[in-house]
């Protein structure tokens, strides 16, 4: 009787052995690629590495009840449940995206990263094609359940807006599968933002780079020993490469905020003196063209969470187009206020004319009943005719026929905006009525109270 115990014993211990085997194997194996990968930094491994050996200690410290722990088929089960539990923890301990899936093909395991990746709350369980929805993704799990041999597969997650990278290696248990999500967005946005960069550059600067280019042709040939002309050629000269550099600068301003649009802003700043330090910075153009410039609504103590320095590109883009637009002599308004919640701010930020026709220009993010903040900018230009209002916000398009005819600009000043607002969940929006003015207006979440304390970012 004695000799079978001992048997059973070492029969146990050789099965513990085996299944340990097993999943270090199984999650070194997951460890080494996303190291490789350079998805998982020092301590992100040192925590996983800690987790691994926590799961196989208890692994190896636990034991069935005291009637069973001796029976085969007790310690099968228990060396399963003790599996599924590393399993567990390493899967939650992980600072990405990360489930486990069964060969039954059920989410087995899955940290809350994942909820908020694909949007579900309950997760567990349920099988992986409820879940994970992607057919590159579930497909490549099968292969990887049938085969063992790893993959990785790119999608697009969130409305087509998010680039992610899944990881899939096999499990400790025959036909299962890790799957470890990276965010790969700010990645893929630096290359998109890098290549229109170019190509918007490129094409933007060929018209005044063809321009210098002949009036130097010009001077250095047919008009060479013309002074008198010359002045005339080096004034047009320098306000092409002015405009050159305002472009390049308006460039670079729209690519690094595309960069970051997916990033939310985390610090609180007060609204109003975003706005009034902007517009006294403004007030020295204003006084050269003799326009009326003024500001309402201060006194209204305002907190949003942003970024200070875009929220002042903002104002300034918009007051500076204002400025533009409106005649020697004309005027100017810009008006902040507050709102119970968003739908109501949409309306507020371009109200100034009811007989103006209106046009959304970007549909805020947040919630339709969240507190508001809004910003109207009104002028008293020639207006904007209904045809073009719904392109405004497009990158380099201009309206001059409407709007002065003869005014320069590089057309991204209202693209700026646009993204910025997309960034901090506002919307964008223009009202105008021919040789009336217009008025352009954005809004934005209010920041909810006792969060934290207004400051400078």
């Amino acid at each position: 009787m004695q000799t079978a115990h001992t048997k059973q014993k070492a029969y146990r211990r050789t099965e513990r052995a085996r299944d340990f085997l097993v999943l270090v194997v199984s999650a070194s194996t997951l460890l080494g690629l996303l190291v490789l990968s350079g998805a998982l930094g020092f301590f992100e491994g040192l925590t996983a590495v800690i987790v691994l050996c926590l799961g196989a200690l208890a692994y190896f410290v636990g034991s069935a009840p005291p009637d069973m722990r001796d029976s085969p088929l007790a310690l099968e089960s228990n060396g399963e449940d003790t599996l599924k539990s590393s399993v567990r923890s390493l899967i939650h301990a992980l600072p990405f995206p990360a489930c486990y899936i069964s060969d039954e093909g059920r989410i087995d395991s899955a940290n809350q990263r994942i909820t908020e990746l694909f949007r579900i709350k309950q997760t567990e369980g349920a099988l992986k094609s409820v879940i994970i929805r992607q057919p590159d993704v579930l497909a490549a799990t099968d292969r990887v359940a049938r085969t063992g041999a790893s993959e990785r597969v790119e999608f697009m997650a969130v409305d087509g807006d998010e680039l992610w990278l899944a990881h899939l290696t096999a499990g400790p248990e025959p036909e299962s599968v890790f799957i470890v999500f990276e965010d790969r967005t700010a990645v893929h946005r630096a290359e998109r933002a890098r290549a229109d960069f170019l190509a918007n550059a490129s094409h933007e600067l060929r018209t005044p780079l063809t321009a210098l280019a002949g009036f130097i042709e010009t001077m250095r040939g047919p008009a060479r020993d013309d002074r008198e002309s010359w002045d005339g050629f080096l004034e047009i000269m320098h306000k092409q490469t002015d405009r050159m550099r305002h472009l390049v600068s308006d460039l670079l301003s729209l690519s690094r905020i595309e960069f970051s649009e997916h990033r939310a802003p985390d610090t609180v700043i007060a609204l109003g003196d975003v706005l009034s330090q902007t517009v006294i910075a403004l007030q020295p153009l204003a006084a050269e063209k003799s326009i009326q410039l003024s500001v309402s609504g201060l006194s209204t103590d305002v907190s949003v969470t942003a970024k200070w320095d875009e929220i002042a590109q903002v104002v300034q883009n918009l007051v500076g187009n204002a400025l533009k637009y409106s005649p020697k002599g004309g005027r100017v308004t810009v008006t902040m206020g507050t709102s119970p919640s968003m739908t109501d701010a949409a309306i507020l930020a371009t109200s100034q004319n009811r007989e103006a026709v209106r046009s959304v220009l970007l549909q805020p993010r947040a919630s339709a009943e969240a507190a508001a903040a809004w910003i109207s900018v009104s002028d008293s230009g020639p207006g904007i005719a209904r045809q073009h209002l719904s392109r405004l916000g497009e990158r380099f398009y201009r309206v001059d026929e409407s709007r002065g005819g003869d005014i320069e600009g590089t057309g991204l000043g209202l693209a700026i905006v646009k993204h910025i607002m997309a960034r901090h969940r506002g919307g964008l929006a223009v009202a105008s009525k021919e040789k009336e003015g217009a008025s352009f207006g954005v809004w934005l979440p209010r920041h909810e109270a006792g969060v934290a304390a207004p400051a400078r970012s």
